[in-house]
């Protein structure tokens, strides 16, 4: 008969579990992954809090499961959008989110004739009148 063992606890959540507490929770589940139950194969596992960090859990080996990496990075993805969820819930129930930027609102500009002015324009070739930029009351410093 085994002597029973005390149950591992992290002494903060980013301690890593020791190798003999994860081979001890792959052992108790069978070396199958908890989220798809398919058997673990690659050597290659991670050890997922089944309640996750992020929303509470704590880092102790009776929240830890074995898991394939691809179904462990899935699930933490949903942890991680469940908490954002609840975040913005909470503040938004809080008063402490600011209301959503929106654009001034004013009275648009009245709707004017503008291609009707560029065509007349465009028809209108005449030249302008000519200007004496020298005249006969001109000082006569740049007369030539």
């Amino acid at each position: 008969m085994a002597r029973p063992l005390p149950e591992w606890i992290g002494k903060t959540d980013a301690h890593r579990a020791p190798e003999k507490v994860r081979l001890r929770v792959f052992d108790r589940l069978g070396g199958k992954c908890h989220l798809c139950d398919l058997p673990i194969t690659d050597r290659k596992w991670d050890l997922d809090h089944v309640h996750a960090l992020i929303n509470g859990g704590e880092n102790r080996e009776s929240n830890l499961k074995p898991a394939h990496r691809k179904c462990h990075k899935i699930k933490t993805a949903a942890d991680v959008a469940e908490k954002a969820k609840v975040v913005a819930m909470r503040a938004s129930h809080l008063g402490a989110r600011p209301a959503p930027a929106r654009k001034m609102q004013g009275q648009p500009f009245p709707k004017t004739g503008k291609t009707q002015h560029r065509e007349a324009r465009a028809g209108d070739k005449r030249p302008l009148p000519p200007v004496a930029l020298f005249g006969p009351k001109d000082t006569g410093r740049f007369v030539r």
